[in-house]
């Protein structure tokens, strides 16, 4: 009885868009290639010189230790998406609760100065923004990292601050 282990690469043949083909290869061994050629050792190790039990138990204890990497891997990807998810979500909140009240802060050019009342909140470009009502009834968007300011309602600028004696 003979027995063999495939030695070529795994391939994935795909069309893109331009007609072409590429070609995707895996080039790294997995868990059951690993169980694969375990279990060829054993099969075709020589009956009067068995695989030692401290190489057999090393070789089992290498694959637990992959099994339980490709889990944490798995584990760190899920986490991942679940804290951008979170991210995401309390940029959304913050910008909520900041619908109604004035703010200002500065354009992404760096100096130009955005004034206004906060309309609504969205996410654009994977980045919370603000759409702002200028005082001239225009709308316009500002990156909540940019915000300078914010106040309740529009600060009173016709005040008389001079200082009677």
């Amino acid at each position: 009885m003979s027995n063999t282990i495939d030695t070529t690469l795994r391939t994935n043949t795909t069309n893109n868009t331009n007609g072409s083909q590429d070609i995707v290869t895996n080039d790294s061994l997995g868990k059951d290639d690993f169980l694969k050629l375990l279990i060829a050792e054993m099969q075709n190790q020589d009956p009067l010189n068995p695989t030692d039990n401290k190489d057999s138990i090393a070789q089992l204890a290498t694959f637990s230790s992959l099994e339980q990497m490709n889990n944490i891997a798995a584990s760190m990807d899920a986490l991942d998406s679940t804290m951008s998810l979170f991210s995401q979500q309390s940029s959304l909140m913050q910008g909520a609760a900041m619908i109604g009240k004035w703010v200002s802060g500065v354009d992404t050019d760096g100096e130009t100065i955005i004034e206004g009342t906060v309309e609504t909140v969205k996410w654009l470009d994977g980045d919370p923004k603000l759409q702002i009502r200028k005082e001239d009834g225009t709308l316009v968007d500002l990156e909540m990292g940019l915000i300078t300011l914010v106040k309740e309602q529009k600060p009173d600028t016709t005040t008389d601050t001079t200082v009677t004696e």
